[in-house]
């Protein structure tokens, strides 16, 4: 299973991946409750996206089930709120202090686990089990909410919704619905609904909407959403909440702000050129496919280095070989040289990763100071030749790089379950990298999109001061060098609002570099940003997590879990050690929000529908905030958009009402869109007609 360890970097380099949640029955035989409807909802505020997922499951068996449900969470997302609704009844989960239950019903979770249930499930599955049973021919919807920051790279933003759900479900859907909604401080120059042409798109210069509803049909296609941000706006976003009740997890204040960081507006700017090195491991583990990959993977490194860039490899086992015995300049002849040594390695003999870093290191002792300085190391074993303790490799390793005297970027990437997690990810935060582990069929795919970001250099060795000095715990606390096309997250806390400046700085061909930024820490608290506290708490966690899991200290490691545990709870963010927990012990009748409604954004709004789920009769229970007197309109919409029923109510200004709808015969059943439109405004929800 892959764990990403430095976030701040990761996350602007990895692809968003979301896609619908799994009612499991039985994962070892791929039993699971029949998906009827899909409803996708995907606010971005800056880059920033709060998506919001909701399927609804029916039991299509003649007795009752018990289901776990299984979500393919994005490696860089963090969950925030899973509920579940359950004949009318809304119950939201807890979030307890225990690592989740991958033990999925019928024996799933590892080797029991049907193929394409944990294809389709990924590398971080979300799972939550439901306590109660579902009876049979009745449904149960499960929303999930989480918030991540989309991948960015060259000025183009994407967001993908993996909604191929044929290979657990062949049969069509109901209804598939996927919402967009875009709000952005840097002009946005076009938005496109890439996986289906022809969606119809809402574009300002800062807004932009998209709507696509898919009836009757499987779940063949993905969605996939790109926009293009204008290349004369890079420099620093700013967007800041002051929280107007404490969050009392901690004492840092109510002030909670990120900074997305593009430093350097000039889409021509010089490269910084690598001296770069690739170690391979062929040990005899190594053995057929994962072998293949390697070599993949080296390949596409040499074909896609770049003119002025030195480079080696080397390659282990028990014994160490190399291509030559010093970096050499990148030319055509060196390139063909190098795939044809890369095409003769061979698996076999044991792991001496300390003989690996022996030869790889001092390599680098010839070259300039002006160059960019950077090994990527992939294992898929523990050391079992040469120095096999984590200590001693880490001794060795801080050794050589002093020696040197150059300063080393070294990512790892740990393959399969049998690597050393703790000295891969020590290995990587003492030498300004990123640790990675991988499953078996990821290795090519991997390191060759990681390589892709990385091969470009412009800024290294960044770091971000302010003046006046207001703001405090900020992450990433070691900061990651920046690459052409890409960006990074900076978050923090403070407790003084006003005016601040931003120090940004780093290093390029060996002489420092600046940007100043000036920035409005804001005073007010504000729904739409109200994501933050979330965003800094997952950073945090994300930071203490990587110290966790490099730590070898049973006490310390001890600390650093409850220190976690207590963030995850009380910010409500879902970490590596803790879980949702179905709650049965209440719950409120309620709706599905209309998707990307907010708060105050219409004088209208809709407190609940009860009951709902409905047969024949409900009450719609919604306030009003303008002064208008007369009539406002109620209409009910299939979610083709036709309408299936229209009716007037009477208002006489602000207040609260309550409509009683009766259904008319012939409606069928179904998912449904009631809405209520004064002059001032709409809102929404859907109701589920049985």
């Amino acid at each position: 299973m892959k764990t990403l360890v430095t976030l701040a970097l990761v996350t602007l380099l990895c692809s968003a991946t979301k896609a619908n949640g799994v009612a499991v029955v039985d994962a070892g035989d791929g039993t699971y409750l029949q998906l009827t409807a899909s409803f996708v909802s995907v606010t971005v505020e800056n880059q920033i996206a709060i998506t919001k997922t909701t399927q609804v499951f029916n039991n299509q068996f003649s007795t009752a089930k018990h289901i776990t449900y299984a979500f393919p969470m994005p490696a860089s997302a963090s969950a925030v709120k899973l509920r579940r609704q359950s004949n009318g009844l809304w119950y939201e989960a807890n979030l307890g202090a225990n690592a989740q239950d991958t033990i999925l019903p019928g024996g799933g979770g590892g080797t029991g686990t049907n193929p394409a249930l944990k294809n389709y499930l990924g590398n971080f599955p979300l799972y939550f089990t439901v306590l109660e049973s579902v009876e049979p021919n009745t449904t149960i919807t499960i929303e999930l909410t989480y918030v991540e920051l989309l991948p960015y790279k060259n000025g183009v933003v994407t967001c993908s919704y993996p909604a191929k759900y044929t290979s657990i479900q062949p049969d069509a859907l109901g209804t598939q619905q996927f919402d967009f909604q875009l709000s952005s401080g840097r002009k946005i120059e076009q938005l496109t609904c890439v996986s289906h042409p022809g969606t119809p798109v809402s574009l300002s210069d800062y807004e932009g909407s998209l709507s696509k509803t898919i009836v009757s049909s499987t779940a063949s296609d993905n969605f996939r959403v790109e926009y293009r941000l204008s290349a004369g706006d890079l420099g620093l976003f700013d967007f800041s909440v002051f929280l107007s009740d404490t969050p009392g997890c901690d004492n840092y204040g109510n002030g909670f702000c990120a900074f997305v960081v593009e430093p350097n507006p000039n889409p021509n700017a010089d490269i910084i050129p690598k001296v770069f090195t690739l170690i391979i491991d062929k040990s005899g583990s190594m053995y057929g496919s994962k072998m293949q990959q390697a070599k993949e993977a080296a390949s596409f490194i040499v074909d896609n280095l770049n003119i002025g860039d030195k480079f080696n490899i080397v390659a282990f086992d028990n014994t160490i070989s190399s291509f030559e015995d010093d970096h050499v300049d990148y030319d055509a002849s060196t390139h063909q040289a190098a795939l044809d040594y890369i095409s003769t390695i061979a698996s076999g003999g044991s792991t001496n990763i300390s003989g690996a870093f022996s030869t790889a290191i001092p390599q680098f002792s010839n070259d300039s100071g002006e160059t960019y300085n950077i090994i990527i190391f992939f294992t898929d074993g523990n050391p079992t030749a040469g120095i096999t303790s984590t200590s001693g490799i880490l001794n060795l390793i801080s050794g050589l790089v002093t020696t040197v005297e150059k300063e080393l970027t070294i990512f790892t990437f740990g393959v399969g379950e049998d690597v050393n997690k703790p000295l891969l990810t020590t290995i990587a935060l003492e030498n300004n990298g990123v640790a990675q582990f991988l499953d078996n069929n990821e290795l090519a795919s991997s390191i060759s999109n990681f390589y892709q970001t990385v091969r470009n250099p412009v800024l290294l060795n960044t770091a971000v001061a302010f003046e006046p000095n207001v703001i405090y715990e900020t992450y990433p606390i070691d900061m990651p060098n920046l690459y052409k096309g890409s960006q990074m997250i900076v978050v923090g806390r403070y407790n003084e609002p006003g005016p601040v400046n931003a120090l940004f700085s780093g290093t390029a061909f060996g002489a420092p570099v600046s940007y100043h930024y000036p920035i409005q820490l804001t005073d007010k608290d504000s729904l739409k940003y109200r994501f933050l506290p979330k965003i800094w708490a997952k950073q945090k966690a994300a930071h203490l997590l990587q110290l966790y899991y490099a730590s070898t200290n049973p006490s310390e490691k001890e600390t650093l879990e409850a220190e976690i545990k207590n963030l995850s709870t009380c910010y409500g963010v879902v970490t590596d050690l803790t879980s949702f927990v179905d709650n049965t012990g209440g719950g409120t009748i309620s709706t599905l929000e209309i998707p990307n409604q907010e708060e105050g954004a219409s004088p209208v709004s809709i407190n609940t529908v009860s009951p709902n789920p409905v047969s024949d009769q409900t009450k719609l229970y919604f306030s009003l905030t303008e002064d208008f007197v007369g009539d406002v309109t109620i209409e009910l919409r299939d979610m083709t958009g036709r309408l299936a029923g229209s009716w007037v109510f009477p208002v006489s200004g602000a207040g609260d009402y309550v409509f009683s709808l009766q259904l008319e015969k012939g409606i069928e059943k179904g998912i449904y869109r009631i809405s209520i439109h004064t002059p001032g405004g709409t809102a929404g929800a859907m109701l589920i007609i049985r």
